[in-house]
């Protein structure tokens, strides 16, 4: 007995779903077209029906060439026809992009981050005092913030010296009294009951309202 369905998991892999799978079978259908002039023809009427998928589009200085491009990469690229744009190439459509480096040099306060260790090589390397002092104040400043945020912990200067220290490799010096911490204010996490689910807050809300 023969299939009276299709499902989508039996059809091919549908390469640009916001056109849809209709679509790529008028594409496929295009595609099977000997006629060159009548091809053409056919595949502007689709750059037509594309303008109607995505009416937002047209906002967009080059959104024509853009649809044409999008029916090139819905052909596979197999598409002969006579196109007003280049026709795109498919090593600079589909290149994958470049690998990004991560870096697997250890950090000693994984809590801090890794910009914050940028941050304090940087500052053993300055040469102005005053410059550097006013950068290892706002760097201890940010440590102290985050420590009381994020752990819930009051850092001394001391701590503060001794952690800029490590992540120097001892080449930061810091006398703990000289440094300038200064604090964020904490916001306050406010409770706010819910009226309908909470019972409690209900009952004493009648309750106060019956002794006004």
């Amino acid at each position: 007995m023969r299939e009276l369905f299709e499902y989508n998991t039996q059809s091919k892999k549908l390469i640009i779903s916001e056109y849809g799978r209709s679509f790529q079978s008028m594409v496929e259908h295009v595609l099977g077209v000997e006629d060159k002039t009548k091809r053409t023809k056919m595949a502007e009427a689709l750059i037509g029906v594309m303008e109607i998928l995505n009416p937002l589009a047209k906002e967009q200085a080059d959104y024509k060439q853009k649809f044409w491009d999008h029916l090139h990469i819905v052909a596979n690229f197999q598409l002969d026809v006579d196109c007003p744009y280049p026709t795109p190439e498919r090593d600079t459509i589909v290149k994958k992009p470049e690998q990004i480096p991560y870096s697997s040099q250890p950090i000693k306060f994984r809590f801090y981050g890794r910009n914050l260790q940028n941050m304090v090589n940087k500052a053993a390397n300055i040469d102005n005092t005053e410059m550097k002092n006013e950068f290892l104040n706002l760097l201890a400043s940010f440590m102290s913030n985050s420590s009381r945020n994020w752990n819930n912990e009051n850092l001394t200067n001391q701590q503060l010296a001794e952690h800029l220290k490590m992540m120097s490799s001892s080449k930061l010096e810091i006398n703990p009294e000289a440094l300038e911490i200064t604090l964020e204010q904490r916001k306050k996490k406010f409770f706010k009951p819910n009226n309908n689910n909470n019972k409690f807050y209900n009952k004493n809300k009648k309750h106060n309202n019956f002794k006004k």
